[in-house]
């Protein structure tokens, strides 16, 4: 996609975020680099995140957590929520477990997206025969979510880096709508205005640049 088009679509996303409330606000992680643990012990083991916060953990005991991410081989990596009514990712609706989707930057996430109808799913390559999946090595996709909080739906998404195969996987990034708003893949908010989030932050900064 082209910078101009994400820039525009950078643009109605604030649009949208505007209408949909007074105080709607994108709640954006930052840039991070959270490494996702492998192993095949039992129980698995994970990266536990705290969405409100942004706080992570290895450990079970970890309270508050909302998602949490592991994997056993090089093929996958299972994202899960802590409830199954609350945290559902998009998915491709197809294969078993369903592979959650890769979205490109500039997707709409909202009521409209197809979510999974379980708190959990696989990011998988292609060359998973089970459930084969979007996320290909050496690259970085978006996954988007919904979550209940306090009775309101919350649409947001999750950024993964992924390496030469699924052995290397980290988590990059994290936002939300914290109005109940739809929000785009990759918008996080910036001076004035709400940029979308490319690969590496390019996109992001080549909009703010453009704006000024």
């Amino acid at each position: 996609m082209h910078i101009r088009s994400l820039c525009a679509i950078a643009s109605v996303a604030t649009a949208t975020a505007s209408v949909g409330s007074s105080h709607a606000a994108i709640v954006y992680s930052g840039p991070l680099n959270l490494s996702v643990p492998v192993g095949t012990s039992s129980p698995l083991p994970r990266l536990w995140i705290d969405l409100d916060t942004f706080a992570t953990s290895t450990t079970a005991s970890f309270t508050g957590w909302d998602v949490s991410f592991s994997g056993s081989n090089a093929t996958f990596l299972t994202a899960n929520s802590q409830t199954l009514s609350n945290n559902v990712f998009v998915s491709t609706g197809a294969g078993t477990p369903t592979p959650i989707a890769r979205l490109d930057p500039g997707t709409l996430i909202g009521a409209s997206s197809s979510f999974g109808s379980l708190g959990g799913g696989t990011v998988a390559m292609p060359t998973y025969t089970v459930a084969p999946g979007p996320f290909l090595a050496n690259s970085e996709g978006i996954m988007g979510f919904r979550r209940v909080v306090n009775g309101q739906t919350l649409y947001g998404w999750i950024s993964i880096q992924v390496g030469s195969d699924m052995l290397t996987r980290s988590i990059t990034g994290i936002a939300y709508e914290d109005s109940g708003a739809s929000i785009i893949a990759g918008a996080i908010p910036a001076p004035g205005a709400v940029a979308v989030l490319g690969i590496g932050g390019v996109f992001a900064g080549r909009c703010r640049r453009r704006a000024r």
